[in-house]
């Protein structure tokens, strides 16, 4: 018995150790719910974005962010967690809401929808946010030249990927499934950056679905809708 009760102590030890630096996700994930508190869309923090000023749409925000929550849900995407959350732009005292979305592998950037009423039209717009922008902007760079001239990309340090692959496989023993290592901004490589583009490709692709069904709903012309984002994707 009181061998049982020591390895259990480990156990929360060492899980309480890797939650705090982030090295693992929490044992309970949320598909889609209402996330607790506010957070800060800092302008600095955006790498891709998109918006479109709908004029005839006032009002109906919560009713666009429902159809785009059931167009993202029904995409399915795997270790992907999207959540209702409240958000203010930068400094400012006023809190929107959102829809949430960030994908395990990638907990550094994080995807939000809003719908905003703008000076009596509907602003619909979404951000994608990472919290080191200047060393990833930096690092895509850095692969996107190498990719180019053929040359060598340089891999993770090797201490730090063994610490990950072993708080991987402490995570899928206690959670009973596979887990994916995180990979932290700076350490994207080509194809870490190929596979959270489509992601945000797809998520992209959801919140135009909604937008055209509930305008189409409303006998608006949704052709009209400008379908391009700035930043690194460079979406359409």
């Amino acid at each position: 018995m009181g061998t049982i009760i020591f390895w259990i102590i480990v156990v929360i030890a060492g899980y309480a150790v890797l939650r705090k630096f982030k090295l693992i996700p929490k044992l309970i994930g949320i598909r889609y719910g209402i996330g607790t508190g506010s957070s800060v869309i800092n302008e600095n923090n955006i790498v891709e974005q998109w918006s479109q000023l709908l004029v005839g749409m006032s009002g109906k925000g919560e009713e666009l962010l429902k159809v785009i929550a059931r167009k993202l849900q029904e995409l399915n995407m795997p270790s992907v967690t999207f959540l209702r959350k409240e958000a203010t732009f930068g400094g400012s005292n006023n809190k929107y809401e959102f829809i949430w979305m960030r994908h395990e592998k990638y907990p550094a950037y994080e995807f939000w929808v809003g719908a905003i009423d703008r000076a009596g039209q509907l602003k619909a717009s979404w951000y994608l946010t990472v919290a080191q922008p200047n060393k990833v902007m930096g690092k895509m760079i850095a692969i996107n030249k190498a990719s180019r001239e053929m040359g060598p990309i340089r891999m993770p340090r090797v201490k730090g990927m063994l610490g990950k692959l072993i708080a991987q496989k402490i995570n899928e023993k206690l959670q009973g499934k596979p887990v994916p290592i995180r990979v932290r901004p700076d350490e994207m490589t080509m194809d870490d950056r190929e596979e959270l583009g489509t992601y945000i490709t797809l998520a992209h692709q959801a919140v135009l679905g909604g937008l055209e069904e509930v305008m189409n709903n409303l006998n608006l012309d949704f052709s009209k809708v400008s379908k391009e984002t700035e930043g690194f994707l460079n979406l359409s």
